[in-house]
């Protein structure tokens, strides 16, 4: 059962091969969520072997880093990033008014947004030259920001119709931690993730006032919103130092 559950996270949060014979309905979405972080640190090792191999071969710093970033992107179809920006722009239209022509800038202003905030991610990721850092960083952040996506499902009550079981997405939280501790130094760990937690509450208190709710293009913007805080704690702190 624990193996389906993971196949069924897995094939929510990424574009992987899945064995599933159909789509998961919504009771396999909710027993999935404790799996959530291990999906998230899944598309973390990827994007980091890629790093390596990119190193390998004799690319570059910087261009290995983008490299393994469009690895990652691949790896989950841009999923959160799309989120991202469909929630920017849906904010821009209200903004402007739905009948105005104006309401077309909630489009420019979701490109803009997702391209600085792909930068954003480069840029902390500079941090982490080496692959055993950049491994590090990259899965704990992924691992991490997909932990707080069940958290936002059970906490924002205008989310969607999902409500898995607040015993999963505490087993969620603390494989997260898990995984966090075993890849950082555990102090470092806990303070990168306290920024993502402030990082994705933050982000669902404003897209409730805005929206009314996260569904699930707004769940995008605070995974986005939790990952770019992890790394640049990390950053900031100065590791690996």
């Amino acid at each position: 059962m624990a193996l389906h559950d993971l196949e069924v996270a897995l094939a929510i949060l990424t574009r992987l091969p899945s064995r599933l014979s159909s789509p998961p309905g919504p009771r396999e979405l909710e027993a999935s969520v404790p799996w959530f972080p291990l999906a998230g640190a899944v598309v973390g090792a990827i994007a980091a072997a890629v790093y390596l191999l990119a190193g390998l071969v004799g690319l570059p710093g910087l261009s290995a880093l983008l490299t393994a970033l469009a690895a990652q992107l691949l790896a989950t179809g841009a999923l959160h990033e799309l989120g991202l920006a469909r929630t920017v722009a849906a904010i821009g239209e209200i903004r402007a008014g739905a009948a105005d022509r104006r309401a077309e800038r909630g489009t420019y202003l979701a490109a803009i947004l997702l391209v600085l905030a792909l930068l954003a991610r480069v840029a902390a990721l500079t941090s982490f030259w080496s692959p055993t850092s950049f491994a590090a960083a990259l899965i704990a952040a992924s691992a991490v920001s997909r932990a707080a996506l069940p958290v936002v499902l059970i906490a924002s009550p205008a989310t969607t119709t999902l409500r898995p079981e607040r015993s999963r997405v505490a087993l969620g939280l603390g494989l997260a931690g898990a995984i966090a501790v075993v890849v950082l130094p555990p102090l470092l760990a806990a303070q990168a993730i306290l920024w993502a937690a402030l990082a994705a509450a933050a982000t669902t208190v404003y897209l409730a006032r805005r929206l009314g709710g996260c569904d699930g293009d707004g769940l995008g913007a605070v995974q986005q919103a939790a990952e770019l805080a992890f790394l640049t704690a990390l950053a900031a702190e100065g590791w690996p130092g």
